[in-house]
């Protein structure tokens, strides 16, 4: 327990910055509290460039008179906080069971005075169990199905910032790891962030299929000096379990399908690798473990996730400090949930 103390302090005295400080906190009492709610209150008022492209595009579309949140306990009361960090404002809640009262300060409709007064407004509706019979109560009764927002996630989902990309500045010459390139769109952002003045690119992918679509995005955007490897960011070389699941794809004892792990130490050797960038789904540390020499030897700016499991933001960070003592940390949230918290180091 000791041990930890003094890890999560040498942590604390790299951060740079208010920001990253009142993040690492929030991670810490996460950590401990398992409180979301309270996370997001921290995370939504640290930040005011806020995106739900849900949202925005439904207001384009119906132009409505104003939001009603469908559901007024828990989930409901999230979704009315998260509309008020983005910007928007809800007229009323609505709930079968609570209707007349107030709740964070609004009135609480019914269905049927909705349905009969309200047909202009848009609802939003707020229940990570019951949405999608809510849905379907409210088309059922004739309520327009156009003004009516089923969130694709438990709650509306925002997203802020240029994810990777906005603490460090691009330098002469970048050699950029991308660790979990996916579809390759951090690629593209890479080469826009760097002004397409770069030296070489490697992408690591270990799904076939995105392979397959990263292939296709450097060839429609005429991209150069990149090498795209299907294989595994991980700490050694060997062939690993791996479940597909999107985005969300991951190494598993459990996965149906095997894949190459491979360690960037193997694949760079004496290459003067500048930035780092890892989004592989909880297994960061593994990866990093194997960039060890890469990562003594260079020094290269570092863009690590650090959410997908809840040590990640001690372990990770403390590990990267093991390495090079004198980098500088900072940490920002992109998300509008538990999602996308990244660690940077540099020095």
């Amino acid at each position: 327990m000791e041990n930890c103390f003094q890890r999560m302090n040498e942590i604390y005295e790299h951060l740079q910055d208010e920001e990253s400080r009142a993040l690492f906190e929030a991670r810490l009492t996460y950590l401990i509290m398992h409180n979301e709610d309270k996370y997001m209150e921290t995370v939504g008022n640290l930040y005011q460039d806020w995106h739900s492209k849900e949202l925005e595009e439904k207001i384009m579309a119906v132009d409505p008179k104003g939001i009603i949140v469908f559901g007024c306990g828990h989930d409901g009361q999230m979704t009315n906080q998260l509309i008020n960090f983005w910007g928007y404002s809800v007229s009323y809640f609505c709930d079968t069971y609570k209707y007349g009262k107030i709740v964070d300060g609004k009135k609480v409709l019914s269905v049927t005075k909705v349905i009969e007064e309200c047909r202009d407004y848009l609802i939003v509706i707020a229940s990570s169990i019951y949405g999608k019979e809510m849905y379907i109560e409210l088309v059922q009764k004739g309520f327009p199905y156009t003004n009516i927002l089923l969130p694709r996630y438990k709650y509306l989902y925002a997203t802020r910032g240029k994810q990777y990309f906005d603490v460090f500045r691009p330098q002469p010459e970048e050699i950029y790891i991308d660790a979990g390139t996916f579809n390759g769109g951090t690629v593209l952002d890479f080469i826009q962030w760097a002004n397409g003045r770069y030296k070489k690119i490697y992408a690591f992918e270990p799904i076939d299929d995105m392979c397959k679509i990263i292939c296709q995005t450097i060839n429609d955007n005429d991209i150069h000096n990149i090498e795209i490897l299907n294989s595994a960011v991980w700490n050694r070389k060997e062939t690993i379990c791996f479940t597909e699941n999107g985005p969300g794809s991951h190494v598993s004892n459990l996965g149906k399908v095997e894949v190459q792990g491979i360690d960037i130490d193997y694949i760079v050797k004496d290459e003067k690798v500048t930035f780092i960038k890892m989004d592989v789904e909880g297994s960061e540390l593994k990866a990093l473990k194997g960039a060890r020499n890469t990562i003594i030897s260079n020094c290269p700016k570092l863009a690590i996730c650090i959410y997908h499991k809840p040590l990640d933001v001690i372990e990770i960070a403390s590990y990267i400090l093991e390495l090079v003592p004198q980098y500088r940390l900072y940490i920002r949230h992109y998300a509008s949930n538990m999602w996308e918290t990244v660690l940077y180091a540099e020095l």
